[in-house]
Protein backbone atom coordinates (compact mmCIF):
# COMPACT_ATOMS: atom_id res chain seq x y z
CA UNK A 1 0.00 0.00 0.00
CA UNK A 2 1.11 3.65 -1.13
CA UNK A 3 0.32 7.21 0.42
CA UNK A 4 1.59 10.04 -1.37
CA UNK A 5 2.26 12.44 1.61
CA UNK A 6 3.81 15.44 0.29
CA UNK A 7 5.42 16.74 -2.86
CA UNK A 8 7.15 14.00 -4.10
CA UNK A 9 7.15 12.05 -0.50
CA UNK A 10 5.78 8.55 -0.67
CA UNK A 11 5.19 6.10 2.26
CA UNK A 12 5.03 2.10 1.49
CA UNK A 13 3.64 -0.09 4.07
CA UNK A 14 5.59 -2.94 4.00
CA UNK A 15 4.58 -5.34 6.48
CA UNK A 16 6.87 -7.33 9.31
CA UNK A 17 4.61 -10.67 9.90
CA UNK A 18 4.70 -12.28 13.39
CA UNK A 19 6.22 -9.25 14.78
CA UNK A 20 4.47 -6.90 17.45
CA UNK A 21 5.94 -3.52 15.05
CA UNK A 22 3.50 -4.60 12.42
CA UNK A 23 4.67 -3.00 9.37
CA UNK A 24 7.78 -0.49 8.29
CA UNK A 25 7.13 3.10 6.61
CA UNK A 26 9.36 2.84 3.93
CA UNK A 27 9.59 6.31 2.54
CA UNK A 28 10.51 7.02 -1.24
CA UNK A 29 11.69 10.67 -1.91
CA UNK A 30 11.51 11.35 -5.97
CA UNK A 31 14.53 13.82 -6.82
CA UNK A 32 15.69 15.88 -10.17
CA UNK A 33 18.86 13.78 -10.10
CA UNK A 34 18.22 10.30 -8.07
CA UNK A 35 15.31 9.40 -5.94
CA UNK A 36 16.01 8.49 -2.33
CA UNK A 37 14.36 4.99 -0.79
CA UNK A 38 14.18 5.35 3.45
CA UNK A 39 14.16 2.02 4.97
CA UNK A 40 13.85 -1.33 3.47
CA UNK A 41 12.28 -4.06 5.58
CA UNK A 42 13.32 -7.79 6.63
CA UNK A 43 15.29 -9.53 3.51
CA UNK A 44 12.40 -11.95 2.90
CA UNK A 45 10.00 -12.67 0.45
CA UNK A 46 7.30 -10.86 1.67
CA UNK A 47 8.97 -7.88 2.49
CA UNK A 48 10.67 -7.66 -1.06
CA UNK A 49 7.11 -8.02 -2.50
CA UNK A 50 5.51 -5.18 -1.12
CA UNK A 51 8.38 -2.94 -1.20
CA UNK A 52 9.10 -3.97 -4.87
CA UNK A 53 5.33 -3.68 -5.62
CA UNK A 54 5.30 -0.18 -3.97
CA UNK A 55 8.36 1.05 -5.69
CA UNK A 56 6.34 0.21 -9.62
CA UNK A 57 2.97 1.35 -8.38
CA UNK A 58 5.01 5.14 -8.03
CA UNK A 59 7.08 4.74 -11.09
CA UNK A 60 10.41 4.06 -9.54
CA UNK A 61 13.32 2.33 -10.81
CA UNK A 62 16.09 1.08 -8.67
CA UNK A 63 18.49 2.37 -11.18
CA UNK A 64 17.74 5.77 -10.84
CA UNK A 65 17.25 5.22 -7.01
CA UNK A 66 19.54 5.03 -3.86
CA UNK A 67 18.99 3.88 -0.44
CA UNK A 68 19.46 5.64 2.84
CA UNK A 69 19.08 3.26 6.28
CA UNK A 70 17.84 5.31 9.13
CA UNK A 71 19.70 2.86 11.74
CA UNK A 72 20.99 -0.61 11.49
CA UNK A 73 18.42 -3.10 12.49
CA UNK A 74 17.26 -5.51 10.44
CA UNK A 75 13.70 -4.54 9.58
CA UNK A 76 14.92 -0.96 8.34
CA UNK A 77 18.01 -2.74 6.33
CA UNK A 78 17.87 -6.14 5.91
CA UNK A 79 16.51 -6.08 2.46
CA UNK A 80 18.79 -2.99 1.12
CA UNK A 81 21.18 -5.24 -0.89
CA UNK A 82 18.93 -7.18 -2.32
CA UNK A 83 16.87 -4.07 -3.48
CA UNK A 84 19.72 -1.97 -4.46
CA UNK A 85 20.53 -1.98 -8.23
CA UNK A 86 24.63 -1.83 -9.55
CA UNK A 87 24.62 1.81 -9.53
CA UNK A 88 22.21 2.07 -6.10
CA UNK A 89 24.50 3.83 -2.81
CA UNK A 90 23.53 2.59 0.45
CA UNK A 91 24.09 5.58 3.37
CA UNK A 92 24.22 4.45 6.64
CA UNK A 93 26.08 6.36 9.42
CA UNK A 94 29.67 5.04 9.98
CA UNK A 95 29.10 4.33 13.52
CA UNK A 96 26.31 1.94 12.91
CA UNK A 97 28.08 0.44 9.87
CA UNK A 98 31.32 -0.48 11.68
CA UNK A 99 29.27 -1.61 14.55
CA UNK A 100 27.92 -3.96 12.28
CA UNK A 101 31.49 -4.95 11.19
CA UNK A 102 33.16 -5.35 14.66
CA UNK A 103 29.85 -7.16 16.10
CA UNK A 104 28.47 -9.28 13.24
CA UNK A 105 31.53 -11.21 12.87
CA UNK A 106 32.35 -14.86 13.30
CA UNK A 107 32.50 -14.50 17.02
CA UNK A 108 29.15 -12.58 17.06
CA UNK A 109 26.91 -15.52 18.65
CA UNK A 110 29.73 -16.20 21.39
CA UNK A 111 29.83 -12.47 22.10
CA UNK A 112 26.46 -12.49 22.39
CA UNK A 113 26.15 -15.72 24.50
CA UNK A 114 28.17 -14.16 26.96
CA UNK A 115 26.33 -10.69 26.82
CA UNK A 116 22.97 -13.13 27.74
CA UNK A 117 23.94 -15.15 30.49
CA UNK A 118 25.96 -11.86 32.23
CA UNK A 119 22.64 -10.21 32.44
CA UNK A 120 20.97 -13.10 34.07
CA UNK A 121 19.71 -15.63 31.25
CA UNK A 122 19.95 -19.18 31.08
CA UNK A 123 21.44 -21.17 28.22
CA UNK A 124 18.14 -22.24 27.07
CA UNK A 125 17.06 -19.41 26.90
CA UNK A 126 19.78 -17.98 24.72
CA UNK A 127 19.22 -21.00 22.18
CA UNK A 128 15.66 -20.38 21.74
CA UNK A 129 16.51 -16.50 20.86
CA UNK A 130 19.23 -17.48 18.75
CA UNK A 131 16.22 -19.40 16.40
CA UNK A 132 13.70 -16.83 16.40
CA UNK A 133 16.26 -13.44 16.45
CA UNK A 134 15.37 -11.32 13.59
CA UNK A 135 19.26 -10.52 13.60
CA UNK A 136 19.56 -14.22 12.57
CA UNK A 137 16.75 -14.61 10.21
CA UNK A 138 16.10 -10.87 8.50
CA UNK A 139 19.60 -9.40 7.83
CA UNK A 140 21.00 -8.03 4.64
CA UNK A 141 24.16 -10.53 3.61
CA UNK A 142 27.51 -9.30 5.91
CA UNK A 143 29.66 -8.10 3.26
CA UNK A 144 26.74 -5.63 2.33
CA UNK A 145 28.55 -2.25 1.07
CA UNK A 146 27.65 0.92 2.82
CA UNK A 147 28.43 4.29 2.01
CA UNK A 148 29.03 5.67 5.41
CA UNK A 149 28.41 9.21 6.06
CA UNK A 150 28.55 11.63 9.13
CA UNK A 151 26.29 13.65 10.79
CA UNK A 152 25.76 17.03 8.76
CA UNK A 153 25.92 14.95 5.44
CA UNK A 154 23.80 16.55 2.91
CA UNK A 155 22.07 13.80 0.21
CA UNK A 156 21.11 16.16 -2.68
CA UNK A 157 18.21 15.05 -5.09
CA UNK A 158 18.31 18.06 -6.97
CA UNK A 159 14.95 19.37 -5.59
CA UNK A 160 15.65 18.60 -2.10
CA UNK A 161 18.09 18.72 0.41
CA UNK A 162 18.21 16.18 2.90
CA UNK A 163 20.58 16.55 5.94
CA UNK A 164 21.52 13.82 8.31
CA UNK A 165 20.72 14.15 11.97
CA UNK A 166 22.96 11.76 14.17
CA UNK A 167 20.36 10.80 16.53
CA UNK A 168 22.14 8.12 19.35
CA UNK A 169 20.15 6.03 21.43
CA UNK A 170 17.88 3.69 19.65
CA UNK A 171 21.24 2.31 18.20
CA UNK A 172 24.59 3.74 18.53
CA UNK A 173 24.57 5.23 14.94
CA UNK A 174 20.68 6.60 14.54
CA UNK A 175 20.32 9.07 12.29
CA UNK A 176 17.10 11.15 10.85
CA UNK A 177 17.42 13.13 7.59
CA UNK A 178 15.76 17.18 8.01
CA UNK A 179 14.88 18.88 5.42
CA UNK A 180 15.12 22.47 6.47
CA UNK A 181 13.35 24.68 4.52
CA UNK A 182 10.30 22.58 4.81
CA UNK A 183 11.01 21.77 8.28
CA UNK A 184 10.37 18.05 7.04
CA UNK A 185 12.07 15.21 9.53
CA UNK A 186 12.21 11.60 8.76
CA UNK A 187 12.81 10.18 12.20
CA UNK A 188 13.16 6.88 11.15
CA UNK A 189 13.06 4.96 15.32
CA UNK A 190 14.01 7.92 17.29
CA UNK A 191 10.61 9.40 17.62
CA UNK A 192 7.27 7.01 17.15
CA UNK A 193 4.18 8.19 18.02
CA UNK A 194 2.17 5.44 19.02
CA UNK A 195 4.81 2.97 20.82
CA UNK A 196 8.14 3.79 22.51
CA UNK A 197 10.92 3.36 20.58
CA UNK A 198 13.75 0.39 22.51
CA UNK A 199 16.46 1.45 24.04
CA UNK A 200 18.80 -0.99 24.82
CA UNK A 201 22.12 -1.61 25.78
CA UNK A 202 24.87 -1.85 23.67
CA UNK A 203 28.47 -2.96 23.77
CA UNK A 204 30.84 -0.31 23.43
CA UNK A 205 28.15 2.25 23.75
CA UNK A 206 27.76 3.70 27.46
CA UNK A 207 24.49 4.95 28.84
CA UNK A 208 21.90 4.71 25.78
CA UNK A 209 19.04 6.14 27.69
CA UNK A 210 21.19 9.28 28.32
CA UNK A 211 22.39 9.59 24.91
CA UNK A 212 18.76 8.99 23.46
CA UNK A 213 17.22 11.43 25.49
CA UNK A 214 19.98 14.26 24.81
CA UNK A 215 18.84 13.33 20.66
CA UNK A 216 15.37 14.04 22.03
CA UNK A 217 16.41 17.48 22.78
CA UNK A 218 18.29 18.20 19.85
CA UNK A 219 15.70 17.55 17.96
CA UNK A 220 13.21 19.31 19.79
CA UNK A 221 15.32 22.14 19.47
CA UNK A 222 14.75 21.94 15.61
CA UNK A 223 11.70 23.95 14.14
CA UNK A 224 9.77 20.80 12.54
CA UNK A 225 6.33 20.71 10.90
CA UNK A 226 5.91 17.24 9.43
CA UNK A 227 7.47 14.25 10.84
CA UNK A 228 7.70 11.21 8.99
CA UNK A 229 7.60 8.33 11.48
CA UNK A 230 8.99 4.46 10.59
CA UNK A 231 6.55 2.34 12.32
CA UNK A 232 2.47 2.47 13.03
CA UNK A 233 0.67 6.32 12.50
CA UNK A 234 3.52 7.86 10.57
CA UNK A 235 2.71 11.44 11.61
CA UNK A 236 1.98 13.53 14.65
CA UNK A 237 3.19 16.48 17.04
CA UNK A 238 7.20 16.09 17.24
CA UNK A 239 7.67 18.12 20.05
CA UNK A 240 4.27 16.97 21.87
CA UNK A 241 5.59 13.13 21.16
CA UNK A 242 8.79 13.78 22.73
CA UNK A 243 7.71 15.24 25.78
CA UNK A 244 5.58 12.18 26.22
CA UNK A 245 9.09 10.05 25.95
CA UNK A 246 10.76 11.64 28.68
CA UNK A 247 7.57 11.33 31.06
CA UNK A 248 7.75 7.59 30.09
CA UNK A 249 11.79 7.49 30.90
CA UNK A 250 11.43 9.35 33.98
CA UNK A 251 8.55 6.88 35.33
CA UNK A 252 10.66 3.72 34.38
CA UNK A 253 13.78 5.29 35.62
CA UNK A 254 11.79 5.34 38.96
CA UNK A 255 10.50 2.06 39.12
CA UNK A 256 13.72 0.30 37.96
CA UNK A 257 15.33 2.54 41.04
CA UNK A 258 12.56 1.39 43.28
CA UNK A 259 13.23 -1.98 41.93
CA UNK A 260 16.47 -2.15 43.26
CA UNK A 261 16.26 -0.57 46.40
CA UNK A 262 13.74 -3.32 47.20
CA UNK A 263 15.36 -6.05 45.94
CA UNK A 264 19.44 -5.24 46.16
CA UNK A 265 21.78 -7.81 44.07
CA UNK A 266 18.96 -8.68 41.45
CA UNK A 267 20.42 -9.25 38.00
CA UNK A 268 18.86 -7.38 35.24
CA UNK A 269 17.15 -9.87 33.81
CA UNK A 270 15.18 -10.22 37.24
CA UNK A 271 15.14 -6.82 37.69
CA UNK A 272 13.29 -6.62 34.23
CA UNK A 273 10.61 -9.70 35.33
CA UNK A 274 9.06 -7.02 37.93
CA UNK A 275 9.05 -4.01 35.55
CA UNK A 276 5.63 -2.89 33.99
CA UNK A 277 5.69 -3.84 30.11
CA UNK A 278 3.30 -3.82 27.54
CA UNK A 279 2.50 -6.74 26.21
CA UNK A 280 0.28 -9.85 25.75
CA UNK A 281 1.66 -12.08 28.50
CA UNK A 282 0.10 -13.28 31.44
CA UNK A 283 3.73 -13.05 33.28
CA UNK A 284 7.09 -12.80 32.48
CA UNK A 285 7.41 -16.90 32.29
CA UNK A 286 4.89 -16.47 29.55
CA UNK A 287 7.16 -13.42 27.71
CA UNK A 288 8.11 -15.14 24.21
CA UNK A 289 12.25 -15.40 24.73
CA UNK A 290 12.66 -12.58 21.80
CA UNK A 291 10.57 -9.83 24.21
CA UNK A 292 12.88 -10.69 27.28
CA UNK A 293 15.62 -9.87 24.93
CA UNK A 294 14.25 -6.28 24.38
CA UNK A 295 13.10 -6.11 28.18
CA UNK A 296 16.03 -6.70 29.65
CA UNK A 297 18.22 -4.87 27.32
CA UNK A 298 15.70 -2.41 28.30
CA UNK A 299 15.96 -2.61 31.68
CA UNK A 300 20.18 -2.64 31.60
CA UNK A 301 19.99 0.98 29.62
CA UNK A 302 17.24 2.15 32.84
CA UNK A 303 19.95 0.78 35.40
CA UNK A 304 23.20 2.60 33.36
CA UNK A 305 21.45 5.82 33.09
CA UNK A 306 20.86 5.24 37.45
CA UNK A 307 24.27 4.22 37.66
CA UNK A 308 25.62 6.81 35.47
CA UNK A 309 24.01 8.88 37.80
CA UNK A 310 25.44 7.37 40.97
CA UNK A 311 21.66 6.01 41.89
CA UNK A 312 22.48 2.48 41.81
CA UNK A 313 25.92 0.62 41.58
CA UNK A 314 26.26 -2.55 39.85
CA UNK A 315 29.22 -5.64 40.23
CA UNK A 316 30.27 -8.13 38.14
CA UNK A 317 31.25 -11.56 39.63
CA UNK A 318 32.43 -14.13 37.32
CA UNK A 319 30.56 -12.55 34.28
CA UNK A 320 27.27 -11.93 36.52
CA UNK A 321 26.04 -8.54 36.67
CA UNK A 322 24.19 -7.57 39.79
CA UNK A 323 22.78 -4.19 40.72
CA UNK A 324 22.76 -2.40 44.31
CA UNK A 325 21.45 0.67 45.72
CA UNK A 326 24.11 2.99 46.76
Amino acid sequence: MIKNIARDIYMIKVPLPENPLKNLNSYLVKGKDRNLLIDTGFNTQICYDALTTGLKEIGIAMDDTDIFITHLHTDHAGLCARIASPSSKIYMSRIDSQHIKSSFNINYFDNLETIFYSLGFSKEEFANNIKSSPIVKYAPPIDTAYTEIEDGYVIDLGNRKLKAVLTPGHTPGHMCLYVENEKLLFSGDHVIFDITPNITKWRGFYNSLGQYMKSLSLIKSMPIELTLSSHRNPMGNCNERIDELFHHHEIRIKEANNIVKQFPGLSPYDIASKMTWSIRAKDWKAFPVVQKWFATGEASAHLDYLEDAGMVKSTNVDGNIKYWPV
